[in-house]
């Protein structure tokens, strides 16, 4: 703070000889001694007093966000976080350039029946599952559709036709 070497250390000690006296210079430095002692000490405490302002501000401020955190997790609704998410990327998708339409799911074969190859009976209708409407982000795989074992083997031509002789 104050740059003072020892050549001026010898002119305040001299000045105060000389001011003072030699008899009360002894008890002078002691009181002086004593006021900078009291004023570190009052510096220390408010030091400290305001360190411990600082770490109070910061330990409320962890708890404030340690309570908005429970409050978060409180509120906590998945479906709703869900479909706020959808309907914004319904909504992104209806600002942004205009897209290709998705294109036609081809409807699977009908199912081929042992019944069906001999023509006696008429071939069996595919049953259609729930209704359920697409979403844009990720196509669903069709559903196999549900066919006899027997279907899938070959029946063997009788003999007695094949043979012309």
């Amino acid at each position: 703070m104050f740059d003072i070497g020892w050549a001026e250390l010898m002119v305040i000690a001299c000045v105060a000889i000389i001011v003072v006296g030699p008899k009360d210079l002894p008890r002078m430095l002691r009181t002086f001694g004593q006021i900078v002692g009291k004023m570190r000490r009052m510096a220390n405490e408010f030091q400290s007093t305001f360190n411990d302002a600082v770490r109070e501000a910061e330990r409320q401020a962890d708890i404030d966000d340690m309570r908005k955190a429970a409050d978060a997790a409180a509120n906590f609704n998945p479906l709703g976080d869900l479909k706020r998410s959808i309907e914004g990327d319904r909504v992104a998708g209806k600002n942004s350039a205009p897209q290709a339409p998705a294109p036609e799911a081809a409807e699977p074969p009908a199912p081929v029946s042992a019944a069906s190859s001999t023509g006696d009976q008429p071939p069996a209708v595919p049953v259609a599952g729930p209704q359920v409407p697409e979403s844009k982000s990720a196509p669903k795989p069709e559903p196999a559709p549900v066919t006899p074992a027997a279907s899938t083997e070959v029946q063997a031509a009788p003999a007695s036709q094949d043979k012309t002789a």
